[in-house]
């Protein structure tokens, strides 16, 4: 019997595909921000970006709080990294982890992003 880890995980791998499967340019891919979410997580990174065509993620990160301690001084400026992908969902799925933040992320994740391209029904009510 799987336990709740196991299935977010899994039920993390599915959307990864689904969200591989319909790679549209980035102004028309309804799940653009969740792959760039998911990179920007486990990265640590400021910011990403996804060049679909060249097959690349551009990423801007600094140093992380850990590595500064107490002197906010050496805060350093964002630095870009350029990481180039053969096979884009299985890097995503590369991307998952196992620990306790990492599967409260994927929960809160699967409830924004699994029903992302259903269309809302005529007979949704609106507030």
């Amino acid at each position: 019997m799987k336990n709740q880890d196991q299935i977010v995980k899994e039920e993390m791998r599915k959307l990864i595909r689904k969200s591989c499967n319909t790679l549209t340019p980035a102004a028309d891919n309804p799940y653009y921000t969740f792959q760039k979410t998911l990179l920007k997580y486990f990265f640590n990174a400021a910011d990403v970006l996804l060049d679909y065509d060249n097959s690349t993620i551009s990423l801007w990160t600094s140093e992380t709080p850990a590595t500064l301690g107490h002197n906010l001084y050496r805060l350093k400026d964002a630095l870009p990294f350029t990481i180039s992908y053969t096979n884009l969902e299985e890097t995503l799925k590369g991307c998952l982890e196992s620990d306790d933040n990492a599967i409260r992320f994927y929960k809160s994740m699967l409830f924004q992003y699994n029903k992302v391209a259903e269309p809302i029904g005529s007979d949704a009510i609106s507030a």
